[in-house]
């Protein structure tokens, strides 16, 4: 037995015969019980940990006292869980002491795994005894222990462990999953109703099938330009899992944070692959209606990225009535792809405006996703046009 600081560790060894001697033995497994001294002078309410041929451990709290004169209990179990990490599976129990802090005091461990499939672990502490008048906490605190159980676990085997009656088991039976890229179906900004009001970028993204599972969004902004990621978790393509083939979707938004500036356009790429844009209007955006403005012209053309949509528009009613707003994009369609380009204009018949008509041309992602040798639709605001992919 060695001890180092509040860690101590013992090795315990057995006499065998040389591998080189040719020797029969019974094929009887003994058992061999021992006590071994770790000393004094520990020190009161410290946590000492044994660690017994370096994989075995065990945990015990020193006692004053006032906690030697306590009975022993076992602890109320209210979670346990075994999680792998580098090779070795780590037990992870929360119980709290019954009588709060006054009168209950954490005690350690012991395990048992004598069992060929079960571990069984005891949690204990000390506590006052039955009858004890005085006055105690109610605060019952939350104990975390961490115990690492082992390494040496047959392939394919699953294990019990039981925490004091509370029990679970390893490894996991749920599915190892990765985080994969989501297909994005739908996308479009939703501008504020007031003018200091958020943008928001709504998105409906695809789970391919029933193992799919929405796994959240990531944002990142350069300038006036944002960055958005995702994300599903997939079965591990390692793993040979049989999925349903349902395709279902998930719809989600959220608020494009930090200051825009009105009269300036912002894009938004989705997993660098889809592309959205919309300027943000001023003030008098509340004195105007959305429409959507005529197309002149559509044309989809293929890039290093996917494919790229130009679409060519005017502001029907002139520069100073009418401004650009933005465009969105639905793929959920199998072989068509629906955009919508949006204007904003006055809403009083009344008010001058310039005859200037400006046209606005307008080039967006459409990412690359899609199979070679299909042809797809594109609608603009009716306006359509094909494509077959390469």
């Amino acid at each position: 037995m060695k001890r180092d600081g509040n860690e101590f560790a013992v090795d315990v060894t057995n006499l065998m015969s040389y591998l080189s001697l040719v020797v029969a033995c019974t094929a009887i497994y003994g058992y061999f019980d021992s006590e071994v001294s770790l000393g004094s002078g520990l020190a009161a309410g410290q946590t000492y940990t044994v660690t017994i041929n370096g994989d075995r451990t065990v945990s015990f709290t020193a006692q004053d006292e006032k906690g030697l004169t306590m009975v022993e209990k076992e602890s109320p179990i209210e979670y346990i869980e075994v999680t792998e990490a580098d090779g070795e599976y780590l037990l992870t129990i929360v119980f709290r002491l019954p009588l709060g802090s006054s009168c209950s005091r954490f005690n350690g461990y012991q395990i048992d795994q004598r069992f060929a499939e079960r571990i069984q672990v005891t949690v204990t502490h000390r506590q006052v005894p039955d009858g004890y008048l005085g006055p105690c906490t109610d605060d019952l605190p939350a104990v975390f222990t961490e115990i690492i159980v082992g390494s040496d676990f047959a392939d394919g085997q699953t294990y019990t462990v039981s925490v004091n009656g509370t029990e679970t088991t390893f490894p996991s039976d749920e599915l190892a999953m990765v985080e994969v890229p989501a297909p994005i179906e739908a996308a479009k900004i939703v501008a504020p109703e007031t003018a200091d009001g958020e943008y928001t970028l709504e998105i409906t993204s695809g789970l391919p099938s029933g193992c799919a599972q929405f796994n959240g969004f990531e944002v990142d902004r350069s300038g006036n330009d944002y960055a958005v990621e995702v994300t599903n978790l997939m079965p591990d393509p390692k793993e040979i899992i049989a999925c349903t083939a349902d395709y279902r979707y998930n719809d989600g938004h959220f608020g494009l944070e930090g200051d825009l500036n009105p009269g300036e356009a912002y894009t938004v790429k989705i997993n660098g692959d889809l592309s959205l844009s919309f300027t943000v209007q001023g003030e008098t955006t509340n004195a105007m209606v959305k429409g959507e403005p005529p197309i002149e012209s559509v044309a989809v053309a293929e890039t290093d990225g996917g494919y790229s949509l130009t679409v060519v528009s005017r502001l029907p009613r002139g520069s100073s009535c009418s401004s650009f707003n933005g465009y969105h994009i639905n793929r959920r369609f199998f072989d068509r792809v629906e955009v919508t380009v949006t204007y904003f204009e006055v809403s009083e018949d009344n008010v001058p405006c310039t005859r200037d008509l400006p046209v606005v041309v307008t080039e967006m992602q459409l990412g690359e996703n899609f199979e070679s040798g299909c042809t797809y639709t594109v609608s603009v605001n009716g306006e359509e046009t094909a494509f077959t992919a390469g």
